[in-house]
C-alpha cells in the first residue's frame, strides 16, 4: 500500500552553538499547505553552566506568518516585544502570529542553562493569509497538560493534538488554514491506524528512530510527503521502544509569497514597507527584567 510519495532526509544548518536538521523547505517541496519551514533541534545533553546566560542578542523580528515551538523536552523561554515572557516546559508549545510585525527572543530556559539538562524541540513557519498578515501579532504558550491527547485503538498509542483537531479533541491555538500539527507515539512493534483530514496535503517526520508507512520503510531525521486515498494512515513501529513520529499540514495559500528572511509577505512592496516599518521602531522592542542577563547588557532589538 503505497503512501509516501517523496522522502528527503532533513539536511544540517547552524543556528547558534545549536546544528539543527533542517527539514523544509528542501529539494522535494518548498512548503507542505501553509507551513513553509520545519527545523528540528536534536536531543541534546546540556552540561550544568556549558552555555552563557542569553544575553539578548538571538533577538529579531517576524512579519507575515505564524511561528509555532515545540518543546519535547527541557524548557524553552520566550519574551517579546508585546510585554509577554513565559518559559515552557516539556510537552508545552509557543506559538506567536506575527502579523503586522513583532521583536521575539527564544532561549533555553535559565535552570537548563544554569543546572543542565536535556533539550529536544521543534520550530514551524506557518504562513498567513493576506488579511491576517496585517493583523496585530499575538503571543500563546500551551503548556503540556492543556493540550488533548486522542488514544488510538487498543491502546496501540496516542495522538497529542498540538494544533488543529484530531478525532473530536481540539488544541486550544487559533487556526487560519485548517493547519495541524500532531505528535503521534506508537508503542514498541505496534501497527496504528492514523485518520487524515481529507484533501489536505500532509507530511510527517520520524525525529527519533525509523517506522514502516504503507508499504514504505522510513530512516529517522526524514521527512516524508503522505497520501493515503482512503483517509488513513498506516504505521508500523519496528523498534522495542516506542515510536514519535510529528504529522502536520493543511490547506495551501494560493496568495502571492514575497519571502525575505523573517518576513513573509504578498508582494515586494510589502516586504519593503514591513522593513521599513521594522527599522523606525514600529514593531516596538523588548524590555527585559532588571535581573536578566539582556537587561544588564542592555542589549536592545
Amino acid at each position: 500500500m503505497k503512501q509516501v510519495f517523496f522522502q528527503e532526509p532533513a539536511q544540517p544548518d547552524q543556528v547558534g552553538t545549536f546544528t539543527i536538521r533542517r527539514a523544509l523547505p528542501n529539494r522535494a517541496v518548498n512548503a507542505v499547505g501553509p507551513f513553509l519551514l520545519f527545523d528540528h533541534l536534536p536531543k541534546r545533553e546540556i552540561s550544568a553552566g556549558e552555555l552563557p546566560e542569553a544575553d539578548g542578542s538571538f533577538a529579531h523580528p517576524h512579519a507575515g506568518i505564524v511561528t509555532f515551538t515545540y518543546v519535547m523536552e527541557g524548557a524553552m523561554t520566550h519574551f517579546d516585544s508585546l510585554g509577554n515572557n513565559s518559559s515552557v516546559s516539556a510537552g508545552g508549545v509557543q506559538w506567536m502570529k506575527a502579523g503586522n510585525g513583532i521583536v521575539h527572543d527564544e532561549m533555553l530556559a535559565t535552570p537548563l542553562r544554569r543546572d543542565g539538562g536535556v533539550l529536544h524541540s521543534f520550530q514551524f513557519w506557518i504562513n498567513l493569509p493576506a488579511p491576517n498578515k496585517i493583523e496585530p501579532a499575538q503571543y500563546m504558550p500551551v503548556s503540556s497538560p492543556d493540550l488533548p491527547v486522542a488514544m488510538l485503538a487498543g491502546g496501540r498509542g496516542e495522538v497529542k493534538v498540538l494544533l488543529g483537531q484530531y478525532d473530536g479533541q481540539s488544541s486550544p491555538i487559533p487556526t487560519y488554514a485548517d493547519e495541524f500539527i500532531w505528535h503521534v507515539r506508537i508503542e514498541p512493534l505496534a501497527t496504528v491506524d492514523i485518520a487524515l483530514h481529507a484533501g489536505l496535503p500532509v507530511a510527517g517526520f520520524l525525529p527519533t528512530h525509523g517506522a514502516v508507512v504503507g508499504d514504505a520503510k522510513i530512516d529517522a531525521h526524514t521527512l516524508i510527503g503522505l497520501d493515503a486515498p482512503d483517509g488513513t494512515l498506516e504505521i508500523t513501529n519496528p523498534a522495542v521502544e516506542p515510536l514519535d513520529l510529528l504529522l502536520f499540514g493543511g490547506e495551501a495559500i494560493t496568495d502571492p509569497i514575497a519571502m525575505r528572511g523573517p518576513f513573509v509577505m504578498n508582494s515586494d512592496s510589502e516586504l519593503t514597507e514591513a522593513f521599513r516599518a521594522y527599522r523606525a521602531g514600529k514593531f516596538g522592542r523588548i524590555t527585559y527584567p532588571a535581573d536578566h542577563a539582556a537587561y544588564k547588557h542592555r542589549i536592545t532589538p
